[in-house]
């Protein structure tokens, strides 16, 4: 094997609790930095992690001898100062998703790093989960053009203003909320399979309007942790993407593409249903729908597209897909009406 890659990762949120111990435990990196806010929890997940630097200062992250890569793991609204100082430095990027809090703030992004002819791969690892792959894979075989696609997520973990501390996440000015956490990983799997979209509408809701902080105070909660997305596709055909974390009882996603030659279907236990017109439906799983694991994958892309030069998976112009969407989504949200998405079909 190649050398592994020397990465940094910038966040104390998904990049402490998954990004960290997945390229620790991967052969094909050596993690040597994390980057947090404070600078004493900064160095309290170096410590954890076994790595040699925690810091609060960007500036030394990005001076590490021999770092070649760097992970953005922070709220939405900061991506783009971090990636941008990344890719001017010559460092390969690995975004989370969304790239940024609007496309022009993505768009940035992504003319940063070719600009820098730097790597740049952003995190939609929902897509590599072996569930969503199958259903890729089965939707290709025997869909045809759509005509209802939905997708639905059921979730308990926001119920109650002590369920989850209260952090960016729950602030719409940091870029937090729902659709960014989840609803754009459903976007890129219906764009995955059917590219064009004409135009969105949407609502979206604060269920749970206080939650309970670290420091036991009650702080208004901004971000929608419900939100429920249609669109028209181009050639007809709706899409029905929807959300509910403060439900009682939750239960795996559920996912159903129905199309004028088949129909696809991810069931609540993981299991995927398939078939023509006029055959019986097959089934196989339950499947592994581990985000861990899918990140792995991720990780294990972008090691690839850096050391042996293969396309960027997933890459910085499906990011920009799903970024032009997700902007259309929020207007609509605010505006009550339908909105055309600004193309993206061309590199930037």
């Amino acid at each position: 094997m190649k050398k592994p890659i020397k990465i940094a990762v910038v966040g104390s949120g998904y990049g402490r609790k998954v990004a960290l111990p997945v390229y620790a435990e991967l052969a094909e990196f050596e993690p040597v930095a994390v980057w947090s806010r404070r600078p004493e929890r900064a160095r309290e997940l170096a410590a954890e992690a076994g790595v040699g630097l925690g810091t609060a200062d960007f500036d030394e992250l990005l001076s590490v001898p021999g770092l070649e890569a760097v992970h953005v793991a922070t709220p939405v609204a900061t991506h783009v100062q971090f990636v941008v100082a990344a890719a001017e430095r010559g460092l390969h990027i690995l975004c989370e998703k969304p790239m940024a809090d609007n496309l022009a703030g993505a768009r940035r992004i992504a003319a940063a790093i070719e600009s820098a002819g730097v790597v740049g791969v952003v995190d939609y690892e929902l897509r590599m989960e072996q569930t969503r792959q199958r259903v890729i894979e089965r939707a290709r075989e025997v869909v045809g053009r759509p005509r209802m696609v939905s997708v639905s997520l059921v979730q308990s973990d926001h119920a109650d203003p002590d369920s989850r501390p209260y952090t960016w996440v729950h602030d719409a000015q940091l870029g937090g909320g729902r659709l960014q956490g989840y609803g754009v990983h459903d976007l890129d799997l219906v764009l995955e399979l059917f590219p064009d979209i004409d135009a969105v509408a949407a609502a979206s809701d604060v269920g749970v309007p206080v939650r309970r902080t670290e420091d036991d105070e009650l702080r208004r909660v901004t971000a929608e942790d419900a939100y429920a997305l249609l669109l028209r596709f181009s050639g007809g055909g709706l899409g029905v993407v929807t959300l509910v974390a403060t439900a009682r009882h939750g239960r795996s996603d559920v996912i159903e593409i129905h199309g004028d030659e088949g129909t696809v279907r991810l069931d609540g236990d993981r299991r995927v249903w398939w078939g023509r017109a006029s055959e019986e439906l097959q089934s196989e799983g339950p499947l592994d729908a581990s985000s861990t694991k899918a990140f792995t994958q991720v990780a294990r892309n972008f090691w690839a597209a850096v050391r042996e030069g293969v396309a960027p998976d997933p890459s910085l112009q499906e990011g920009l897909r799903v970024q032009a969407i997700f902007d259309a989504v929020r207007a609509a949200d605010i505006e009550r009406r339908w909105v055309a998405p600004e193309p993206v079909t061309s590199p930037p």
